[in-house]
């Protein structure tokens, strides 16, 4: 698996981020929000790494997005995560504006203000990178989505992970900041975000054989922030 860990403008990064890290994985935006371990971050990319893989097998996320999370979400569970209710589903055929608001206003149920606010911070990070940018904005661009990913404890101890998968189609893809904000134009936009769970027995059962299945995968990753 290649890893690149590049920072150009630390002293920002470090101001913007609190204690926390953030990483781009393919067209994966992940915030580990202060104290998840390194060892459980690995637990988190490996998961979602199987699941993309295998859902990418079976469905085509451009054409079948629903059923294309579905099963994600399914591989997940099969690896000790837990469902928490169902996804909150975004869907709007002729979108322009700011898809950061969108999403934050989806996220209501699901996350704090203040964990919004972070995940938000996780973005300016991104911009600041350029490196991340182009491994980023280089896979959405191929695969027309991309996800955002906040983990945290929580206060029952169990890793909390809140996934949005977002499908974005622009033929122009017009934007002020990446492509957040469609400026013209129409855009499809569909949003499904679902929380999950897991508890320490469940990532110790099954951390050695995530490990293992996607010890093979390469998978380009940019390590935004070099705080634990």
């Amino acid at each position: 698996m290649e890893k690149i860990i590049m920072s150009d403008t630390q002293q920002q990064i470090d101001s913007l981020s609190g204690g926390s890290s953030s990483v781009v994985m393919g067209s994966n935006v992940l915030s580990f929000l202060s104290g998840v371990s390194r060892q459980d971050q690995q637990f988190i990319k490996d998961s979602m790494r199987l699941a993309e893989y295998r859902a990418d097998n079976l469905f085509n996320r451009k054409l079948e997005p629903a059923r294309w999370f579905e099963f994600y979400s399914g591989v997940l569970w099969s690896v000790g995560w837990g469902l928490e209710h169902a996804p909150v589903i975004i869907a709007d055929n002729d979108f322009s504006g700011a898809v950061l608001d969108v999403w934050a206003k989806s996220m209501s149920t699901l996350l704090s203000r203040e964990k919004i606010k972070q995940m938000k911070e996780t973005f300016q990070l991104l911009e600041y990178d350029v490196a991340g940018v182009e491994v980023f904005t280089d896979s959405t661009r191929k695969w027309g989505d991309f996800r955002f990913a906040p983990a945290q404890y929580n206060v029952h101890k169990e890793l909390e992970l809140v996934i949005s998968n977002v499908r974005l189609i622009n033929n122009e893809w017009v934007s002020t900041y990446l492509f957040w904000n469609i400026t013209h134009g129409s855009a499809q936009l569909d949003i499904q975000s679902r929380r999950f769970v897991t508890k320490r027995r469940e990532m110790d059962k099954y951390r050695d054989l995530l490990a293992a299945a996607v010890r093979e995968f390469r998978v380009k990753e940019i390590e935004l922030s070099l705080k634990s």
